[in-house]
């Protein structure tokens, strides 16, 4: 094996197995066999036949020839106990303590295994708001995050890895700002990376000016507005200050997530009518009426099998396997917002915000975005119902009786029923329940036509029949009482009895056309006896029986009296099919023995199978109201009106899901023709179907630290395939890394490995099946595929000093640098291609080497040829413009983010940094990390031989010297005590004393005096000038408060809150070198030096070398310390 002193020394430190007294048992050899060997007996899981012995030579010679190497975990843990071998995970964050505290327990197993963690904060109420269980209020995200950063430093991964955290809240939360600036003490959440959620709406906002609209997670209303150039531009200060935060474009990641019925990466917020009924563990429940009952808690909902299963091949036909499962969930109210109705074929309806998701026939589609005749999917299966009820079987099938036959009159004092001459056995029954329940013998009357009429006068049982939602509505108004809906399976099945025997109908031709039906001139009725027989799993339809020309029924009363009736619209409700016999199942016998008898001679099977589907027939405008989501995590799916949609989807990425990661070394990727380099495309070929064999079979084999975890994971089966050594690929090609020439054949390149590694999943599916989301995904139209993305460009921090190459798609870090080796001796370590170019070109030397390696580039050196400087260029030579392009090109052709850092000089401007967060906007990239070089205290990068053999320790600060010649202004401030004089002075460094003087009247000099020399010492010692603003700004003195009320000249809070202010004032003046123009403002960077931009010269932890920041991560090429965060 070709492995470098340094790769040997990373993985005996770090990934080699070792005893129990810490002693390595194995060499790099024996390691790379391990792996090989577990990962190849996932053959076995889909061919028990299959050459397992081959496969593990095909992946032994895969990684020690150093074509490709696994991500970090399953170097480590594949063929041993742990077997945990994915690098990082995403944890979703519920608002509730036990949810918060679930995922933190979460985070420390995933942890604790070696792995990483990405989370989104996005859901968790805001910094104030009241909780409802406690009384209290809640702490917000930021508080939580803090948290979360404690309980993941205090775990120790397995003693080799520590893995990261990625932090991310939307741009839209009222907490933004507070999270915005977290990060802005460098010794705070130092476990975290964070990241903004932008969206479009939030970039358009931006570039037109304007405010947007903050929304708060727990009530989904609008909490206030903020401009977003202004939020923009707080983010790109931070960014330049120290590097964070990042951004991620949320809804560019949603427009390329390839399951997206799984789920959304930070969706926006869709919403139900509050009407709306929604399938339970208790039945039917109105979405308004849960949102009162459970508040913050949790409670059971129906989900759909269908949304996240596979179809199933029958009789040469694929279908989906019915059925429901019961899951936990929360219900939000979301604001008032506009909905539209959707008609179905079925008669079913269903109100919505446009831009709630429905389940169809082809995946998830926006409401408003669904056609006349798109096939959507309805409840599968039996649903739930409450195991008992106050109402009972009798009550239930007098209630049915009651809404077929039956009435309330409009004073609300008398219910009566009515039944057919031979029914009268009908009437005693129902005379006997309404007895039993307090209603006395009722009044029976036999009418002219040999009808029978009985009426209930008694106001008790009025008022009990009345409390179950029963209404004195005309016959065309008539609904299910409200309690039937929540009520058991028994008495809903009552119910139903009462109502067919009623106003049923039971219907028989012959085999092929025999039905149940319910007559009604009320359509609310049926749809709610639909939606009560589809949660006892019997399918019907409602169709429109009204005649085309209705005419008006006139009559003369008793009393001479001449009416007319208006002919109202008519419905027929229908069941047939195997409905019929479900219909039987439930019902058992109808109380009404002539519709029984016609019922048992069409109770027949039937060849045709009921589909759970139906289609758009009408999509109109509805009302503007106060509207309601639900959230389940798992499916992110509910069933609403007897329907199958989408809920909120505002899930953290898709939580549950795992990263299995992989580079291709392409440096390997090179073949010798006439002298000069080129691309072996051949051998990138086969390795990159290699390597996504591999990548597939660690799903099978990884040990997931949790059963949600492998649960996700294997159901879209997400591989990251990558690369590494790109920049040491250029320079061998003689490209330059900051040239269109480079980002040309980084778009070909990567586009080719996207096309490939595509082909070898399609080939793996023909043997193994597509990954099980595969209908719900963009991919369900053309050739099934296994993984539902293949490329992701990773952080290759250690594996890229195991394969001797350059991190990633990184320019390189430094040509030469120097090693700090036994005895502090210094060795220069050169760029090997380097060092073989300058011996070939006769100008090698090591006083050369050691001069390359101060610089860290040869881009000033004049004794280095300028065709040589073109090609071996570094980070710092390559402007961020360039970073970003090459990002943007990569981009293109990876399924999954890029992770790059875009490194900056020191003396780079807030400007620069917008510039390039504009410019991954509008090239496409999904997110940016920026480092500005010595921006962060304790992790600089610097490349040279200064100061790289520091003790541990560090020297203690002490103030510089009072420099003899200053500048500076002099300002009169008026506070509560008279008149303050402050004095700002600044030099070649910066800001570097502050003097106060009081006036005549008094007050507190020798407070003032003690701030000034105080805040002066601090200046001198390096301290940042805004750290002292931001810390005396806003310090309140009672007695300027009390005259400022009455005293327009006063403008300031308190004597310190005066000197933050002439500071802050001197730092936006714009000096020339003559004089200070007090009129006019600058930027900061362009007025004086910043004692905040001082570099120091940090170095690694662990071996005491310089450290760099590539990937977005911290690594030491030296001993392959890494950290994140």
């Amino acid at each position: 094996m070709e492995l470098s002193e340094n790769a040997l020394k990373v993985l005996n430190k770090r990934y080699l197995a070792k005893d129990e007294k810490g002693n390595i048992i194995e060499t790099p050899e024996e390691m790379f066999k391990r792996v090989a060997k577990a990962v190849a007996k996932a053959d076995e899981i889909y061919d028990k036949d299959a050459d397992v012995i081959a496969t593990e030579k095909k992946f032994y010679d895969l990684m020690t020839s150093l074509r490709f190497i696994p991500n970090s975990p399953t170097l480590m843990n594949a063929g041993r106990p742990l077997g945990q071998l994915s690098a990082c995970f995403v944890l979703p964050i519920e608002d509730s303590m036990d949810g918060i505290f679930d995922s933190v327990k979460n985070a420390a197993l995933i942890h604790k295994s070696g792995g990483g963690t990405g989370f989104s904060f996005s859901r968790l109420r805001p910094k104030g708001s009241t909780v409802k269980t406690t009384g209290g209020v809640a702490s917000g995200p930021v508080s939580f995050l803090k948290v979360f950063n404690s309980a993941t430093e205090a775990v120790k991964q397995g003693g080799t890895r520590r893995g990261a955290n990625m932090a991310i809240l939307r741009v839209d939360h009222p907490d933004i700002l507070e999270f915005i600036k977290c990060k802005e003490d460098n010794s705070e959440i130092t476990n975290f990376n964070i990241s903004i959620g932008i969206t479009e709406k939030f970039m358009e906002a931006v570039f037109k000016g304007e405010d947007y609209e903050l929304i708060d997670p727990h009530t989904k209303a609008i909490a206030g507005k903020l401009n977003a150039k202004e939020v923009f531009d707080t983010i790109v200060k931070m960014a330049w200050r120290n590097g964070e935060p990042g951004i991620v474009f949320l809804d560019r990641m949603n427009k390329d997530n390839p399951t997206p019925a799984l789920g959304e990466i930070e969706s926006t917020n869709p919403c139900f009518h509050p009407d709306t009924l929604i399938s339970t563990e208790e039945g039917l429940v109105r979405i308004e009426d849960l949102y009162k009952k459970y508040g913050n808690n949790m409670f059971n909902i129906i989900t759909d099998n269908r949304v996240i299963k596979d179809k199933i091949s029958q009789n040469v036909k694929d279908y989906y396997e019915n059925g429901v499962t019961l899951r936990p969930a929360k219900v939000y109210k979301t604001g008032i917002k506009k909905t539209i109705e959707i008609i179905l074929h079925s008669g079913q309806t269903l109100k919505v915000t446009p831009e709630h998701k429905i389940m169809t026939s082809l995946g998830w589609k926006e409401a408003c975005k669904l056609s006349i005749g798109d096939e959507v999917l309805i409840q599968s299966s039996k649903g739930f119902f409450k195991y008992d009820d106050k109402i009972g079987e009798e009550l239930g099938l007098f209630l049915g009786w009651l809404s077929g036959d039956g009435w309330l009159t409009s004073d609300e004092k008398v219910l009566g029923m009515v039944f057919a001459e031979y029914e009268e056995y009908i009437l005693r029954k129902m005379q006997s329940i309404a007895l039993k329940y307090g209603a006395g013998e009722g009044i029976i009357n036999k009418r002219e036509n040999g009808t029978w009429q009985i009426l209930f006068k008694r106001k008790e049982f009025v008022n009990a029949i009345k409390s179950l939602g029963f209404e004195a509505k005309k016959a065309h108004e008539k609904r299910v009482p409200k309690s039937i809906f929540t009520a058991s399976k028994n008495t809903v099945a009552a119910y139903i009895n009462g109502l067919f025997s009623s106003d049923g109908t039971v219907n028989f031709v012959d085999d092929n056309h025999r039905d149940i039906r319910l007559s009604s001139t009320s359509i609310e009725l049926l749809r709610d006896v639909q939606l009560l027989l589809l949660n006892l799993g019997i399918y019907s339809n409602i169709y429109n029986r009204t005649k085309s020309h209705p005419s008006n029924f006139e009559y003369i009363t008793k009393d001479g009296e001449k009416r007319v009736y208006e002919s109202k619209e008519y419905y027929e409700l229908i069941i047939t099919r195997n409905n019929i016999c479900s219909f039987c199942e439930e019902m058992k016998d109808l109380i009404q023995k002539e519709k029984n008898e016609k019922l048992i001679s069409i109770n027949r099977p039937s060849r045709k199978n009921t589909y759970y589907t139906t289609k758009v027939e009408e999509i109109k405008e509805s009302e503007t109201i106060e509207v309601y989501d639900i959230n389940e995590p798992v499916t992110n799916s509910l069933v609403a009106n007897g329907v199958v949609v989408h809920n909120c989807g505002e899930q953290p990425l898709l939580p549950y899901e795992s990263c299995n990661l992989g580079s291709i070394n392409l440096v390997k990727m090179l073949k010798l023709k006439d002298g000069k380099y080129e691309v072996d495309y051949e051998l990138l070929e086969k390795t990159i179907h290699d390597a996504v064999h591999f990548l597939d079979n660690v799903i099978d084999i990884n040990k997931y630290p949790l059963p949600e975890i492998e649960k996700r994971t294997k159901l879209t089966r997400k591989i990251g395939l990558g690369v590494m050594g790109f920049a040491d690929m250029l320079i061998m090609l003689k490209i330059p890394y900051n040239s269109q020439e480079a980002v040309d054949f980084a778009d070909k390149l990567m586009g080719f490995i996207d096309e490939k590694s595509k082909d070898a999943s399609r080939q793996l599916a023909e043997k193994r099946g597509a990954f099980p989301a595969f209908y719900d995904s963009i991919y369900k139209d053309e050739k099934p595929i296994r993984n539902a993305t293949t490329t992701t460009i990773a952080p290759t921090g250690t594996i890229s000093i195991i394969a001797g190459v350059s991190s990633g798609i990184e320019p390189l870090f430094a040509v030469a640098f120097v090693r700090n080796v036994m005895d502090n001796d210094k060795l220069t370590e050169v760029h090997p291609y380097f060092e073989k170019i300058i011996k070939y070109r006769g100008i090698y030397s090591k006083e050369l080497m050691l001069k390359v390696a101060e610089h860290g580039t040869p881009s000033h050196i004049k004794e280095i040829p300028e065709d040589i400087k073109r090609i071996f260029v570094t980070a710092h030579d390559v402007s961020p413009i360039w970073h970003i392009r090459m990002q943007a090109a990569f981009q293109k052709h990876t399924d999954n983010a890029v992770s790059k850092t875009v490194n900056f000089k020191n003396e780079a401007t807030v400007e620069d940094v917008r510039q390039v967060y504009i410019l991954a906007y509008k090239l496409g990239c999904k997110g940016v990390t920026i480092y500005r070089d010595g921006s962060r205290e304790g992790q600089v990068l610097n490349v040279g031989t200064k100061d790289l053999n520091k003790d541990a320790e560090k020297e203690k600060s002490a103030p510089r010297q009072r420099p003899q010649i200053t500048r500076g202004i002099t300002e009169k401030v008026r506070v509560g005590c008279g008149n303050l004089y402050i004095t700002v002075n600044y030099d070649d460094n910066g800001i570097c004393e502050v003097f106060t003087n009081v006036g005549k009247a008094g007050g507190c000099p020798s407070q003032s005096e003690a701030t000034a020399r105080l805040i002066s010492i601090a200046l001198r010692s390096g301290m940042s000038p805004l750290e002292i603003i931001e810390q005396l700004k806003g310090i309140r003195c009672h007695s300027t408060l009390r005259q400022r009320a009455n005293n327009s000249d006063i403008k300031v809070l308190s004597c310190p809150d005066a000197i933050a202010r002439t500071i802050e004032k001197l730092m936006n003046l714009n000096q020339t070198e003559k004089e200070i123009d007090l009129d006019e403002t600058t930027d900061l960077a362009e007025l004086i030096p910043r004692m905040d931009t001082k570099v120091e010269k940090i170095s690694c932890p662990e071996c005491g070398n310089s450290i760099t920041h590539q990937d977005g991560c911290v690594i030491c090429p030296n001993c392959g310390y890494s950290k994140c965060g």
